[in-house]
């Protein structure tokens, strides 16, 4: 007779409980998106009972995940399970609370998340980007200098042109990350540039170091992380 562990292996493993977890998380979410709108009394009940029925399902599912582990340590050892953990342990807030809390509600909302740990496409994509975010740590502290430099050079100059977004560092910064995207950065420009006309020189050059240069080198990292995973291992 099979134990209860391997009846939980078997389980997880099951497509068909996959695609169940996967339907809930986005029904969880659309009822999530339904709350924000004005409903009659008995949506709003449904939609109540909802929330808690998928609370229960939710922590069935975690529970049947955990008993067809090893261990604990196995169980905890994966990112994805703590992140599942984190987001099942808010939902087991009564709602009444986490509705006053605007952390309880994130984490809520991040239920649709979830659907990342069940879609294995969907959880190589992430875990690529973070292993790019972790190869190029370097590159965006460059980012950060150079953008810190041109902020306090922007604030120096240019802080007492009217209409000029450089008031102070904090602004400076933030109009500095609009020109970045390449996004209506000659609008941020045309004040400057009538008080002055080289001051092309400044955007351009900032334009030029992060938007050309420095992001692609960013985007050349990733492609090389996501085509090394694309690789088999017994192929490296």
């Amino acid at each position: 007779m099979m134990s209860l562990k391997e009846r939980c292996f078997e389980i997880k493993q099951s497509k068909q409980f996959q695609l169940f977890v996967s339907i809930v998380i986005i029904y969880s979410s659309l009822v999530i998106g339904f709350n924000t709108y004005q409903t009659e009394s008995y949506l709003n009940l449904f939609f109540q009972y909802s929330d808690y029925l998928i609370t229960i399902i939710f922590l069935i599912e975690i529970l049947i995940r955990y008993t067809a582990e090893k261990s604990a340590k196995d169980f905890f050892s994966d990112g994805w399970n703590i992140f599942d953990s984190i987001i099942v342990a808010a939902s087991l807030i009564p709602s009444g609370i986490s509705e006053s809390v605007l952390v309880l509600r994130l984490l809520r909302l991040l239920r649709l998340l979830r659907i990342i740990s069940f879609v294995p496409e969907l959880r190589m994509v992430v875990e690529n980007l973070i292993k790019a975010l972790q190869k190029s740590i370097y590159i965006l502290i460059l980012i950060f200098l150079i953008t810190y430099i041109y902020g306090v050079t922007g604030t120096q100059f240019f802080s007492s042109i009217e209409g000029a977004k450089f008031n102070t560092l904090g602004e400076s910064l933030i109009t500095l990350a609009q020109v970045a995207t390449v996004s209506g950065w000659e609008d941020v420009m045309a004040p400057v540039l009538e008080i002055y006309p080289l001051s092309w020189i400044f955007f351009i050059s900032y334009i030029f170091i992060i938007a050309i240069v420095v992001l692609n080198l960013f985007i050349a990292i990733l492609v090389e992380v996501v085509s090394r995973s694309s690789i088999p291992k017994n192929d490296i």
